[in-house]
């Protein structure tokens, strides 16, 4: 994968790739929930980036949906927040984080948390665009076209967010409550000189754990052409859901119908969006 020239938007632009690899969406149903209807009933809406090397990224979506992508000027609407809640080189640890647990309170007794369930999976990169601004941008694999799950979290079948990274010393602002700042070294550090608020978001700095990111709308149509990026390889999109090797995975253990069930090129749509949280995947 290499950029290339990009002559839309009335000038010659290059990307540079900085990153790319494997994204998984998933959302878990609120403690003890029945059904999920709505975003109402989800507790949390994550995304995990699993770039080449080896390594994975556990980022919790803000406002439990991915930013709407509008034409013209930008919007609350069309930004959100992402904070970096695990970061490691053992797929394990991130299944772990993914699975059902019970837990025990005083008053209600034993309570369980269900597991989070696949929404989409696909390729992404991070891109350099022009110097202007960082994007990251991803085509969706998993399921081939997006039904009314993936709508509800604004999962398109392929978008580009630009995307920056919040200065930990920096306080206020809408996002994530500050908690724990992520331990950037000093010569990153440096990179917020100035005070600045937010600077492009770079692949090293995504690694550190409490990292927060904003991710606001730009593109869903045309993402590969207008950034010069090839992410897909129709051969790749034929294959079996990489989630279950990649992140090892069982379909025992976590829902899949939302993955399995969106629209498929010249089949049904699913009228309603409606999973019984504890439901295990479909034959």
């Amino acid at each position: 994968m290499s950029g290339r020239d990009d002559a839309s938007g009335g000038g010659s632009k290059t990307s540079q790739v900085l990153e790319q690899g494997d994204i998984f969406f998933f959302y878990r149903p609120k403690v003890e929930a029945e059904e999920v209807s709505g975003l109402e009933d989800v507790q949390r809406f994550y995304m995990v980036m699993a770039p080449e090397g080896g390594m994975y990224r556990l980022f919790v979506i803000g406002q439990k949906q991915l930013p709407g992508i509008e034409k013209g000027g930008s919007t609350p609407e069309e930004r959100s927040w992402a904070l970096n809640v695990l970061t490691t080189s053992n797929p394990d640890d991130i299944r772990e984080k993914l699975l059902a647990e019970e837990y025990g309170t005083k008053t209600r007794g034993r309570r369980r948390v269900p597991a989070a369930t696949p929404a989409g999976e696909g390729k992404y990169c991070i891109v350099s665009h022009g110097g202007d601004h960082t994007e990251l941008a991803y085509v969706l694999e998993l399921p081939e076209l997006p039904g009314p799950t993936q709508q509800e979290f604004e999962i398109k079948k392929e978008a580009g967010y630009i995307i920056a990274v919040k200065n930990p010393d920096v306080a206020g602002g809408p996002g994530f409550e500050r908690g724990e700042k992520p331990r950037y070294t000093a010569e990153m550090m440096k990179k917020f000189a100035g005070g600045r608020r937010w600077i492009d978001a770079e692949p090293e700095m995504l690694d550190y754990e409490n990292t927060q990111v904003l991710l606001i709308g730009a593109r869903e149509r045309g993402v590969q052409d207008e950034l010069g990026i090839t992410l897909v390889d129709k051969s790749e999109a034929e294959s079996a859901a990489r989630l279950f090797s990649e992140l090892k995975l069982r379909k025992k253990e976590v829902p899949t119908r939302p993955l399995e069930k969106g629209r498929r090129r010249g089949g049904r749509q699913e009228k309603e969006w409606r999973l019984a949280s504890g439901s295990r995947a479909e034959a």
